[in-house]
């Protein structure tokens, strides 16, 4: 029970307060970024991490005499998206294992890049949820149509 509660906390202080502490119109957006990397995963907002890691600060729960480590799926992605070597790659491992190859990387990583642009720290530069129908209306029609579009076409600038 004290495990989910500091979950809930955790999880509510992120979604719930901007840069300033106050709480914005833009949580849903927050919270609709946080979705999609959980569409993308099928894991949760917060995962246990199996291996300890040093390149992020994770929040640490005390059970028992134990440590268990964990990290959320924004961290997670974000580790992924701004690296520099190949992206692409790693967005693979972070796509839930249970699509197999039947997916588009391509489609994926604009679906990660319009979530990230979601979870922004500053909620002035996160996008309207209209952009965000929009942005993914033309994701699903390119898969559908199974054309290229530039992912310009998905900006929300």
């Amino acid at each position: 029970m004290r495990l989910r509660k500091n979950f809930s906390q955790y999880y509510h202080s992120l979604l719930c307060r901007n840069a300033y502490g106050h709480i914005s119109r833009k949580i849903d957006v927050y919270a609709f970024g946080v979705v999609m990397y959980e569409l993308i995963s099928a894991k949760a907002a917060v995962v246990k991490i199996d291996k300890p890691s040093t390149e992020f600060k994770s929040l640490e729960i005390r059970t028992n005499d134990s440590v268990d480590e964990y990290k959320s799926l924004v961290a997670l992605f974000d580790e992924v998206i701004d690296q520099e070597v190949d992206p692409m790659e790693g967005l693979r491992k972070l796509v839930d294992p249970r699509l197999g190859y039947s997916y588009s990387i391509d489609s994926i990583n604009k679906m990660a890049q319009l979530a990230k642009a979601c979870i922004n720290r500053d909620p002035k530069r996160r996008p309207r949820m209209g952009d965000i129908v929009v942005s993914l209306m033309k994701l699903n029609y390119t898969i559908d149509d199974g054309s290229r579009i530039d992912i310009a076409a998905l900006s929300l600038d």
